[in-house]
Protein backbone atom coordinates (compact mmCIF):
# COMPACT_ATOMS: atom_id res chain seq x y z
CA UNK A 1 0.00 0.00 0.00
CA UNK A 2 0.87 3.65 -0.45
CA UNK A 3 2.52 5.22 2.27
CA UNK A 4 -0.17 7.56 2.23
CA UNK A 5 -3.85 6.68 1.83
CA UNK A 6 -5.78 8.80 -0.20
CA UNK A 7 -9.47 9.84 0.10
CA UNK A 8 -12.24 11.01 -2.18
CA UNK A 9 -15.17 12.74 -0.94
CA UNK A 10 -18.23 13.52 -2.87
CA UNK A 11 -21.54 15.35 -1.18
CA UNK A 12 -23.39 18.24 -2.76
CA UNK A 13 -24.06 19.14 0.69
CA UNK A 14 -20.88 21.81 1.21
CA UNK A 15 -21.30 21.46 5.29
CA UNK A 16 -21.65 17.33 5.36
CA UNK A 17 -18.55 17.48 3.28
CA UNK A 18 -16.26 19.54 5.43
CA UNK A 19 -17.21 17.87 8.34
CA UNK A 20 -16.63 14.54 6.81
CA UNK A 21 -13.10 16.29 5.68
CA UNK A 22 -12.26 17.46 9.07
CA UNK A 23 -13.18 14.23 11.24
CA UNK A 24 -10.77 12.33 8.62
CA UNK A 25 -7.56 14.87 8.34
CA UNK A 26 -7.73 14.78 12.47
CA UNK A 27 -6.66 10.99 11.94
CA UNK A 28 -4.07 12.36 9.94
CA UNK A 29 -5.14 11.12 6.24
CA UNK A 30 -4.74 13.20 3.18
CA UNK A 31 -8.55 13.99 2.16
CA UNK A 32 -9.77 15.50 -1.12
CA UNK A 33 -13.30 17.22 -1.47
CA UNK A 34 -15.08 17.57 -4.25
CA UNK A 35 -19.17 18.65 -4.96
CA UNK A 36 -20.13 16.79 -8.12
CA UNK A 37 -19.28 13.35 -9.66
CA UNK A 38 -17.56 15.71 -12.80
CA UNK A 39 -15.17 17.07 -10.41
CA UNK A 40 -14.64 13.38 -8.98
CA UNK A 41 -13.80 12.00 -12.76
CA UNK A 42 -11.14 14.83 -12.67
CA UNK A 43 -9.72 13.97 -9.64
CA UNK A 44 -10.11 10.12 -10.20
CA UNK A 45 -8.43 10.42 -13.56
CA UNK A 46 -5.40 12.10 -12.60
CA UNK A 47 -4.53 10.47 -8.83
CA UNK A 48 -4.94 6.97 -7.08
CA UNK A 49 -7.47 7.11 -4.65
CA UNK A 50 -7.55 4.33 -1.98
CA UNK A 51 -11.44 4.98 -0.60
CA UNK A 52 -14.41 6.42 -2.28
CA UNK A 53 -17.17 8.16 0.30
CA UNK A 54 -19.83 9.36 -2.18
CA UNK A 55 -23.37 10.14 -1.91
CA UNK A 56 -24.64 7.00 -3.31
CA UNK A 57 -27.87 9.58 -5.25
CA UNK A 58 -27.96 13.13 -5.51
CA UNK A 59 -28.18 16.47 -7.44
CA UNK A 60 -25.23 15.83 -10.19
CA UNK A 61 -24.26 12.83 -8.10
CA UNK A 62 -24.45 9.07 -9.15
CA UNK A 63 -22.42 6.83 -7.10
CA UNK A 64 -22.52 3.61 -8.67
CA UNK A 65 -21.01 5.51 -11.93
CA UNK A 66 -18.61 7.01 -10.09
CA UNK A 67 -17.28 4.10 -8.04
CA UNK A 68 -17.28 1.97 -11.93
CA UNK A 69 -14.76 5.00 -13.00
CA UNK A 70 -12.54 4.80 -9.35
CA UNK A 71 -12.86 0.96 -10.07
CA UNK A 72 -11.28 0.92 -13.79
CA UNK A 73 -7.93 2.71 -12.14
CA UNK A 74 -8.27 0.66 -8.58
CA UNK A 75 -9.58 -2.48 -8.31
CA UNK A 76 -8.96 -2.64 -4.59
CA UNK A 77 -11.00 0.77 -3.77
CA UNK A 78 -12.97 0.70 -0.97
CA UNK A 79 -16.39 2.39 -0.93
CA UNK A 80 -18.51 3.88 1.56
CA UNK A 81 -21.77 5.13 0.55
CA UNK A 82 -23.59 7.98 1.93
CA UNK A 83 -27.98 7.72 1.94
CA UNK A 84 -30.75 8.28 3.36
CA UNK A 85 -32.30 5.13 5.11
CA UNK A 86 -35.34 4.56 2.66
CA UNK A 87 -33.02 4.68 -0.41
CA UNK A 88 -31.72 1.01 0.02
CA UNK A 89 -35.41 0.18 -0.75
CA UNK A 90 -35.28 1.68 -4.30
CA UNK A 91 -33.83 0.28 -7.83
CA UNK A 92 -30.37 2.36 -6.87
CA UNK A 93 -29.82 1.19 -3.42
CA UNK A 94 -30.52 -2.70 -4.23
CA UNK A 95 -28.09 -2.44 -7.47
CA UNK A 96 -25.71 -0.98 -4.46
CA UNK A 97 -26.01 -3.36 -2.12
CA UNK A 98 -25.83 -6.24 -4.84
CA UNK A 99 -22.46 -4.54 -6.09
CA UNK A 100 -19.51 -6.79 -5.14
CA UNK A 101 -16.14 -5.62 -3.28
CA UNK A 102 -15.41 -3.67 -0.24
CA UNK A 103 -18.61 -1.71 -0.12
CA UNK A 104 -20.61 0.28 3.33
CA UNK A 105 -23.41 2.44 3.55
CA UNK A 106 -23.84 5.30 6.36
CA UNK A 107 -26.97 6.68 6.79
CA UNK A 108 -27.55 10.53 7.23
CA UNK A 109 -27.07 12.58 9.13
CA UNK A 110 -22.97 11.33 9.46
CA UNK A 111 -22.20 10.35 12.76
CA UNK A 112 -18.16 10.30 12.74
CA UNK A 113 -17.15 7.78 14.79
CA UNK A 114 -19.31 5.42 12.88
CA UNK A 115 -17.66 6.58 9.65
CA UNK A 116 -13.96 6.20 10.83
CA UNK A 117 -14.89 2.37 12.52
CA UNK A 118 -16.16 1.59 8.46
CA UNK A 119 -13.01 3.81 7.28
CA UNK A 120 -10.20 1.68 9.69
CA UNK A 121 -12.63 -1.49 8.33
CA UNK A 122 -11.72 -0.96 4.61
CA UNK A 123 -7.95 0.25 5.33
CA UNK A 124 -7.67 -3.21 7.38
CA UNK A 125 -9.02 -5.13 4.45
CA UNK A 126 -6.70 -3.42 2.08
CA UNK A 127 -3.83 -3.73 4.12
CA UNK A 128 -4.60 -8.30 4.35
CA UNK A 129 -5.08 -8.03 0.78
CA UNK A 130 -2.00 -6.32 0.07
CA UNK A 131 -0.45 -8.78 2.94
CA UNK A 132 -1.63 -11.58 0.52
CA UNK A 133 -0.79 -10.66 -2.63
CA UNK A 134 3.07 -10.02 -1.39
CA UNK A 135 2.97 -13.44 0.48
CA UNK A 136 1.91 -15.37 -2.63
CA UNK A 137 4.39 -13.50 -4.70
CA UNK A 138 7.04 -15.01 -2.85
CA UNK A 139 5.72 -18.19 -2.73
CA UNK A 140 5.70 -18.16 -6.59
CA UNK A 141 9.17 -16.98 -6.55
CA UNK A 142 10.47 -19.54 -4.61
CA UNK A 143 8.19 -22.76 -6.07
CA UNK A 144 9.41 -21.30 -9.92
CA UNK A 145 5.86 -19.07 -10.88
CA UNK A 146 7.53 -16.32 -11.92
CA UNK A 147 7.89 -17.98 -15.10
CA UNK A 148 4.25 -16.81 -15.53
CA UNK A 149 5.28 -13.33 -15.83
CA UNK A 150 3.94 -11.07 -18.37
CA UNK A 151 1.33 -8.27 -19.48
CA UNK A 152 0.17 -9.56 -22.51
CA UNK A 153 -3.78 -10.04 -22.57
CA UNK A 154 -3.38 -13.98 -23.39
CA UNK A 155 -1.54 -14.34 -20.24
CA UNK A 156 -3.67 -11.78 -17.91
CA UNK A 157 -6.84 -14.46 -18.77
CA UNK A 158 -4.70 -17.15 -17.54
CA UNK A 159 -4.09 -15.47 -14.13
CA UNK A 160 -7.18 -15.19 -13.67
CA UNK A 161 -8.25 -18.10 -14.69
CA UNK A 162 -5.80 -19.92 -12.29
CA UNK A 163 -7.05 -17.40 -9.95
CA UNK A 164 -10.79 -18.65 -10.10
CA UNK A 165 -10.18 -22.59 -10.76
CA UNK A 166 -7.27 -23.08 -7.81
CA UNK A 167 -9.80 -22.81 -4.57
CA UNK A 168 -12.14 -25.38 -6.03
CA UNK A 169 -11.60 -29.09 -6.53
CA UNK A 170 -12.41 -29.35 -10.19
CA UNK A 171 -10.42 -31.54 -12.39
CA UNK A 172 -8.18 -29.38 -14.74
CA UNK A 173 -6.58 -29.86 -18.21
CA UNK A 174 -3.74 -27.81 -19.52
CA UNK A 175 -2.99 -27.91 -23.33
CA UNK A 176 -0.59 -26.39 -24.88
CA UNK A 177 2.96 -26.86 -27.01
CA UNK A 178 6.01 -28.03 -25.46
CA UNK A 179 7.90 -25.87 -23.24
CA UNK A 180 4.46 -23.72 -22.86
CA UNK A 181 4.53 -24.02 -19.04
CA UNK A 182 1.85 -26.82 -18.17
CA UNK A 183 3.79 -27.91 -14.85
CA UNK A 184 3.95 -24.55 -14.01
CA UNK A 185 0.55 -23.65 -14.49
CA UNK A 186 -0.24 -27.23 -12.67
CA UNK A 187 1.73 -26.30 -9.47
CA UNK A 188 0.26 -22.60 -9.87
CA UNK A 189 -2.97 -23.94 -9.33
CA UNK A 190 -1.79 -26.08 -6.50
CA UNK A 191 -0.26 -23.66 -4.16
CA UNK A 192 -3.33 -21.29 -4.57
CA UNK A 193 -5.42 -23.91 -3.16
CA UNK A 194 -6.89 -24.88 -0.29
CA UNK A 195 -5.21 -28.55 -0.46
CA UNK A 196 -2.66 -29.11 2.43
CA UNK A 197 -1.36 -32.53 0.92
CA UNK A 198 1.91 -32.18 -1.45
CA UNK A 199 2.36 -31.90 -5.23
CA UNK A 200 3.05 -35.33 -7.18
CA UNK A 201 4.46 -35.09 -10.43
CA UNK A 202 3.85 -37.98 -12.53
CA UNK A 203 5.08 -38.21 -16.97
CA UNK A 204 2.67 -40.47 -18.14
CA UNK A 205 5.12 -41.09 -21.47
CA UNK A 206 8.30 -41.73 -19.78
CA UNK A 207 7.73 -45.59 -18.33
CA UNK A 208 6.15 -48.46 -20.04
CA UNK A 209 2.91 -49.75 -19.55
CA UNK A 210 3.46 -52.00 -16.30
CA UNK A 211 5.96 -49.49 -15.00
CA UNK A 212 3.68 -47.10 -15.40
CA UNK A 213 0.70 -48.70 -13.80
CA UNK A 214 2.99 -49.60 -10.46
CA UNK A 215 4.44 -46.29 -10.77
CA UNK A 216 0.69 -44.69 -10.15
CA UNK A 217 -0.99 -47.44 -8.23
CA UNK A 218 1.21 -49.24 -6.01
CA UNK A 219 2.45 -52.70 -5.90
CA UNK A 220 2.37 -55.23 -3.28
CA UNK A 221 5.37 -57.44 -2.37
CA UNK A 222 5.66 -60.24 -4.80
CA UNK A 223 3.15 -59.23 -7.21
CA UNK A 224 5.84 -59.24 -9.95
CA UNK A 225 9.42 -60.41 -10.74
CA UNK A 226 11.96 -58.01 -8.44
CA UNK A 227 8.57 -56.68 -6.35
CA UNK A 228 11.09 -57.47 -3.18
CA UNK A 229 8.58 -55.48 -1.23
CA UNK A 230 5.39 -53.19 -1.24
CA UNK A 231 5.37 -49.79 -2.97
CA UNK A 232 3.02 -46.53 -2.57
CA UNK A 233 2.12 -45.27 -5.64
CA UNK A 234 1.50 -41.78 -7.17
CA UNK A 235 -1.85 -41.41 -6.05
CA UNK A 236 -1.01 -43.01 -2.26
CA UNK A 237 1.57 -40.31 -2.10
CA UNK A 238 -0.40 -37.43 -3.27
CA UNK A 239 -3.81 -38.12 -0.57
CA UNK A 240 -5.17 -34.68 0.36
CA UNK A 241 -3.16 -33.09 -2.64
CA UNK A 242 -2.57 -33.10 -6.23
CA UNK A 243 -1.01 -35.23 -8.95
CA UNK A 244 -0.05 -34.24 -11.54
CA UNK A 245 -0.55 -36.27 -15.00
CA UNK A 246 2.04 -34.81 -17.89
CA UNK A 247 1.58 -36.03 -21.20
CA UNK A 248 -1.59 -37.93 -19.83
CA UNK A 249 -2.22 -38.73 -23.82
CA UNK A 250 0.46 -41.33 -23.52
CA UNK A 251 -1.28 -43.99 -21.22
CA UNK A 252 -2.05 -47.16 -22.29
CA UNK A 253 -5.58 -47.96 -22.73
CA UNK A 254 -5.34 -50.53 -19.31
CA UNK A 255 -3.83 -47.66 -17.38
CA UNK A 256 -6.63 -45.39 -18.59
CA UNK A 257 -9.37 -47.60 -17.60
CA UNK A 258 -7.84 -47.57 -14.15
CA UNK A 259 -7.61 -44.33 -14.06
CA UNK A 260 -11.47 -43.58 -14.86
CA UNK A 261 -12.34 -45.66 -12.12
CA UNK A 262 -9.99 -44.12 -9.07
CA UNK A 263 -11.57 -40.86 -10.82
CA UNK A 264 -15.06 -42.07 -10.50
CA UNK A 265 -14.84 -44.11 -7.58
CA UNK A 266 -11.93 -42.66 -5.41
CA UNK A 267 -10.71 -45.60 -4.87
CA UNK A 268 -7.75 -48.35 -6.27
CA UNK A 269 -5.93 -51.58 -5.85
CA UNK A 270 -2.37 -52.01 -5.60
CA UNK A 271 -0.95 -54.37 -8.42
CA UNK A 272 -1.04 -57.86 -6.75
CA UNK A 273 -3.16 -56.52 -3.93
CA UNK A 274 -6.85 -56.94 -3.24
CA UNK A 275 -7.54 -54.38 -0.84
CA UNK A 276 -9.21 -51.32 -1.68
CA UNK A 277 -7.41 -47.83 -0.90
CA UNK A 278 -9.30 -44.45 -0.81
CA UNK A 279 -7.61 -41.31 -1.60
CA UNK A 280 -8.68 -38.35 -2.00
CA UNK A 281 -6.33 -36.37 -4.88
CA UNK A 282 -7.22 -34.02 -7.47
CA UNK A 283 -6.43 -34.47 -10.61
CA UNK A 284 -4.53 -32.35 -12.82
CA UNK A 285 -3.49 -33.30 -16.56
CA UNK A 286 -1.91 -31.74 -19.38
CA UNK A 287 -1.57 -32.85 -23.30
CA UNK A 288 -0.27 -31.42 -26.13
CA UNK A 289 -2.19 -33.96 -28.27
CA UNK A 290 -5.35 -34.05 -29.77
CA UNK A 291 -7.13 -36.25 -26.90
CA UNK A 292 -10.42 -35.44 -29.82
CA UNK A 293 -8.67 -37.24 -32.44
CA UNK A 294 -7.71 -40.54 -29.66
CA UNK A 295 -11.42 -40.51 -28.91
CA UNK A 296 -12.41 -40.49 -32.53
CA UNK A 297 -9.62 -43.29 -33.39
CA UNK A 298 -10.46 -44.94 -30.11
CA UNK A 299 -6.76 -44.54 -28.98
CA UNK A 300 -8.11 -42.80 -25.75
CA UNK A 301 -11.42 -43.24 -23.77
CA UNK A 302 -14.28 -41.27 -24.25
CA UNK A 303 -15.03 -41.83 -20.71
CA UNK A 304 -12.22 -40.97 -19.46
CA UNK A 305 -11.77 -37.90 -21.87
CA UNK A 306 -15.00 -36.28 -19.93
CA UNK A 307 -13.89 -36.89 -16.44
CA UNK A 308 -10.73 -35.13 -17.11
CA UNK A 309 -11.98 -32.40 -19.32
CA UNK A 310 -13.91 -30.66 -16.84
CA UNK A 311 -12.33 -26.91 -17.04
CA UNK A 312 -9.75 -26.52 -19.56
CA UNK A 313 -7.06 -24.11 -19.29
CA UNK A 314 -5.09 -23.54 -23.11
CA UNK A 315 -1.81 -21.80 -22.83
CA UNK A 316 -0.81 -19.89 -25.91
CA UNK A 317 2.02 -20.35 -27.48
CA UNK A 318 5.26 -17.96 -26.83
CA UNK A 319 4.83 -16.22 -30.31
CA UNK A 320 1.22 -14.96 -30.05
CA UNK A 321 2.24 -12.88 -27.01
CA UNK A 322 5.88 -11.50 -28.05
CA UNK A 323 5.23 -8.62 -26.09
CA UNK A 324 6.00 -10.67 -23.01
CA UNK A 325 9.48 -11.16 -24.15
CA UNK A 326 11.23 -8.50 -22.74
CA UNK A 327 10.02 -8.73 -19.39
CA UNK A 328 10.99 -12.35 -19.07
CA UNK A 329 14.62 -11.91 -20.21
CA UNK A 330 15.05 -9.48 -18.12
CA UNK A 331 13.80 -11.66 -15.12
CA UNK A 332 15.53 -14.80 -16.47
CA UNK A 333 18.77 -12.43 -17.22
CA UNK A 334 18.95 -11.46 -13.59
CA UNK A 335 17.80 -14.88 -12.30
CA UNK A 336 21.28 -16.61 -14.28
CA UNK A 337 23.44 -13.74 -13.14
CA UNK A 338 22.45 -14.35 -9.75
CA UNK A 339 22.84 -17.94 -9.75
CA UNK A 340 26.19 -17.63 -11.43
CA UNK A 341 27.75 -14.87 -9.68
CA UNK A 342 28.00 -12.70 -12.50
CA UNK A 343 27.48 -9.39 -12.58
CA UNK A 344 24.01 -7.77 -14.02
CA UNK A 345 23.91 -7.70 -17.55
CA UNK A 346 21.28 -5.75 -19.63
CA UNK A 347 20.23 -6.84 -23.36
CA UNK A 348 21.37 -4.21 -25.91
CA UNK A 349 18.05 -3.16 -27.90
CA UNK A 350 19.19 -4.80 -31.35
CA UNK A 351 19.33 -7.92 -29.51
CA UNK A 352 16.06 -7.52 -27.95
CA UNK A 353 14.41 -7.14 -31.59
CA UNK A 354 16.10 -10.12 -32.81
CA UNK A 355 14.50 -11.88 -30.24
CA UNK A 356 11.22 -10.54 -30.34
CA UNK A 357 11.41 -11.53 -34.00
CA UNK A 358 12.06 -15.22 -33.34
CA UNK A 359 8.86 -17.74 -33.19
CA UNK A 360 10.47 -19.61 -30.16
CA UNK A 361 9.00 -23.31 -30.82
CA UNK A 362 10.31 -24.16 -27.90
CA UNK A 363 8.37 -21.83 -26.40
CA UNK A 364 9.59 -20.33 -22.61
CA UNK A 365 11.38 -23.01 -22.19
CA UNK A 366 13.47 -22.24 -25.05
CA UNK A 367 13.94 -18.99 -24.04
CA UNK A 368 14.59 -19.45 -20.70
CA UNK A 369 18.00 -21.95 -21.80
CA UNK A 370 18.97 -19.41 -24.41
CA UNK A 371 19.31 -16.21 -21.55
CA UNK A 372 20.84 -18.95 -19.38
CA UNK A 373 23.32 -19.81 -22.44
CA UNK A 374 24.01 -15.69 -23.09
CA UNK A 375 24.80 -15.34 -19.53
CA UNK A 376 27.40 -18.14 -18.91
CA UNK A 377 28.72 -17.35 -22.23
CA UNK A 378 29.29 -13.78 -22.51
CA UNK A 379 31.98 -11.41 -20.76
CA UNK A 380 30.56 -8.27 -21.51
CA UNK A 381 27.94 -5.58 -19.42
CA UNK A 382 25.55 -6.08 -22.26
CA UNK A 383 24.20 -8.82 -24.04
CA UNK A 384 24.19 -8.36 -28.01
CA UNK A 385 23.43 -9.84 -31.80
CA UNK A 386 27.23 -11.84 -30.85
CA UNK A 387 26.01 -13.55 -27.73
CA UNK A 388 22.35 -15.32 -29.78
CA UNK A 389 22.79 -18.38 -30.44
CA UNK A 390 23.34 -18.82 -34.38
CA UNK A 391 20.15 -20.49 -35.30
CA UNK A 392 17.77 -17.82 -33.71
CA UNK A 393 20.17 -15.08 -36.12
CA UNK A 394 19.87 -17.54 -38.76
CA UNK A 395 15.93 -17.70 -38.47
CA UNK A 396 15.40 -13.78 -38.48
CA UNK A 397 17.55 -12.81 -41.33
CA UNK A 398 20.73 -12.21 -39.08
CA UNK A 399 22.51 -14.69 -39.72
CA UNK A 400 25.29 -13.38 -42.03
CA UNK A 401 26.86 -10.14 -40.26
CA UNK A 402 27.62 -7.01 -42.78
CA UNK A 403 31.20 -6.61 -43.02
CA UNK A 404 32.90 -3.36 -43.37
CA UNK A 405 36.52 -2.81 -44.91
CA UNK A 406 38.36 -0.05 -42.97
CA UNK A 407 40.48 2.00 -44.93
CA UNK A 408 44.56 1.60 -45.41
CA UNK A 409 45.66 2.91 -42.07
CA UNK A 410 48.60 5.49 -42.59
CA UNK A 411 51.03 3.25 -40.74
CA UNK A 412 52.83 1.95 -43.98
CA UNK A 413 53.11 -2.07 -42.22
CA UNK A 414 49.19 -2.21 -41.52
CA UNK A 415 46.82 -4.02 -44.36
CA UNK A 416 43.20 -2.97 -44.95
CA UNK A 417 41.35 -5.90 -43.16
CA UNK A 418 37.38 -6.09 -42.51
CA UNK A 419 36.01 -5.31 -39.82
CA UNK A 420 34.31 -8.67 -39.25
CA UNK A 421 31.05 -9.48 -36.94
CA UNK A 422 29.24 -5.76 -37.63
CA UNK A 423 25.36 -6.31 -37.50
CA UNK A 424 23.48 -3.70 -39.07
CA UNK A 425 19.80 -4.04 -39.15
CA UNK A 426 16.38 -2.36 -40.44
CA UNK A 427 15.06 -0.52 -37.36
CA UNK A 428 18.50 0.88 -36.11
CA UNK A 429 18.83 4.20 -34.92
CA UNK A 430 21.91 5.93 -36.63
CA UNK A 431 23.21 6.24 -32.99
CA UNK A 432 23.78 2.46 -32.65
CA UNK A 433 25.12 2.15 -35.95
CA UNK A 434 28.37 4.49 -35.07
CA UNK A 435 28.56 2.77 -31.82
CA UNK A 436 28.71 -0.63 -33.34
CA UNK A 437 31.00 0.78 -35.48
CA UNK A 438 33.31 2.63 -33.50
CA UNK A 439 33.09 -0.97 -30.97
CA UNK A 440 34.60 -2.92 -33.81
CA UNK A 441 37.22 -0.24 -34.52
CA UNK A 442 38.58 -0.38 -31.68
CA UNK A 443 38.83 -3.63 -31.06
CA UNK A 444 40.50 -4.11 -34.88
CA UNK A 445 43.16 -1.84 -34.05
CA UNK A 446 43.83 -3.19 -30.27
CA UNK A 447 41.62 -0.47 -28.52
CA UNK A 448 44.57 1.45 -29.77
CA UNK A 449 42.12 5.22 -30.02
CA UNK A 450 44.79 7.47 -32.57
CA UNK A 451 44.61 4.61 -34.83
CA UNK A 452 40.70 4.48 -34.41
CA UNK A 453 40.29 7.85 -34.97
CA UNK A 454 42.29 7.93 -38.25
CA UNK A 455 40.60 4.79 -39.63
CA UNK A 456 37.24 6.22 -38.87
CA UNK A 457 38.49 9.56 -40.04
CA UNK A 458 37.46 11.95 -37.38
CA UNK A 459 40.09 13.96 -34.56
CA UNK A 460 41.16 12.26 -31.35
CA UNK A 461 38.97 14.51 -29.38
CA UNK A 462 35.71 13.42 -31.03
CA UNK A 463 36.42 9.95 -30.60
CA UNK A 464 36.91 10.50 -26.95
CA UNK A 465 33.69 12.34 -26.81
CA UNK A 466 31.53 9.50 -28.77
CA UNK A 467 33.08 6.76 -26.40
CA UNK A 468 32.24 9.18 -23.26
CA UNK A 469 28.56 9.51 -24.83
CA UNK A 470 28.33 5.94 -25.59
CA UNK A 471 29.76 4.54 -22.55
CA UNK A 472 32.63 2.83 -23.70
CA UNK A 473 35.19 4.62 -21.69
CA UNK A 474 38.12 2.40 -20.05
CA UNK A 475 36.89 1.25 -16.33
Amino acid sequence: MKDQTTILVVDSDQREREAICLALEREGLDVLATRNMYEAFDRIDRLDVDVLITLLSGARIDGLNLLEAAYDRNPDIGVIFITMPNVLETDIGIRAMSRSGTSYFLHKPINPAQLKVLLHKILENQRLTLENRQLQSQIDERVGLIQLTGNSPRLQEIRNLIAQVAPTTSTIMIRGERGTGKELVARAIHHRSLRRGPLVVFNCGALNESLAESELFGHERGAFTGAYQKRVGRFEAAHGGTLFLDEVGQLSLSNQGRLLRVLAEKEFERVGGNESIRVDVRVICATNRDLEEGVASGKFLADLYDRLNVIQVNLPPFRERREDIPLLVKVFTEEFCRENRRMTKSMTARAMRALMKYDWPGNIRELKNCCEGMVVMSNHPALDLDDIPEHILKSVGLSAPIIFSAPTATDANAAAQPLSGLHVEVGMSLAEIEKEVIQKTLQYTGNNKAKASKILGISKRTIFRKLQEYGLCDE
